[in-house]
């Protein structure tokens, strides 16, 4: 069972050269048939074979799916979504069912120093109200980039605030462009 309530399917074993992405050279992960089915665009739906796809995680790589068995290749221009991982301007998308995005958790951590939008998310998912494997374009559960987003952005929120309290002196902090006691 994956994170969404869906069976996850055993899949007959590919070889290793099957999984890496011609554009880029990388070790690709196993996605869905009907990932790819709600991902691409329309006109390439009936273009999918019955095949095994891939999904390519590289972040500057275009290719979003592949199969190297019929040497299709489907890239970021293909798809109906923003690939989170593959974008670097804003809106990122980091949860595709309840359409959280990276710059919400960015400003959460902001206004208020920590984020619930992980436990939000935990809490749709166990009332069993995600769909990964047809929203994201990865097939698999969000939770865990979003942690790993949320983290990174508390910690560069983080080092941020500790080298402004750092040019400001001891007993001051940073407010705007000034330092104030």
């Amino acid at each position: 069972m994956n994170c969404c309530g869906a069976s996850v399917e055993k899949e007959p074993v590919q070889s290793k050269e099957s999984a890496i992405c011609g554009a880029c050279g990388v070790k690709a992960q196993k996605v869905g048939r009907i990932t790819v089915e709600h991902i691409v665009k329309d006109e390439y739906r009936n273009q999918i074979a019955d095949t095994q796809y891939y999904f390519c995680h590289t972040p500057d790589c275009d290719v979003v799916y592949f199969s190297n068995e019929t040497g299709q290749y489907f890239t970021r221009s293909d798809v109906r979504v923003r690939v989170g991982l593959k974008e670097t301007e804003d809106p990122i998308p980091i949860c595709y069912c309840f359409d959280f995005t990276e710059a919400m958790i960015r400003d959460e951590l902001i206004r208020k120093g920590r984020t619930v939008i992980p436990n939000l998310i935990a809490a749709e998912i166990k009332a069993g109200n995600c769909a990964c494997e047809v929203k994201n374009p990865s097939g698999r559960c969000c939770l865990g980039e979003v942690n790993k987003v949320a983290k990174r952005l508390m910690k560069e929120r983080e080092a941020l605030a500790a080298k402004d309290a750092g040019a400001c002196g001891a007993g001051l902090r940073k407010l705007g462009n000034s330092c104030d006691p």
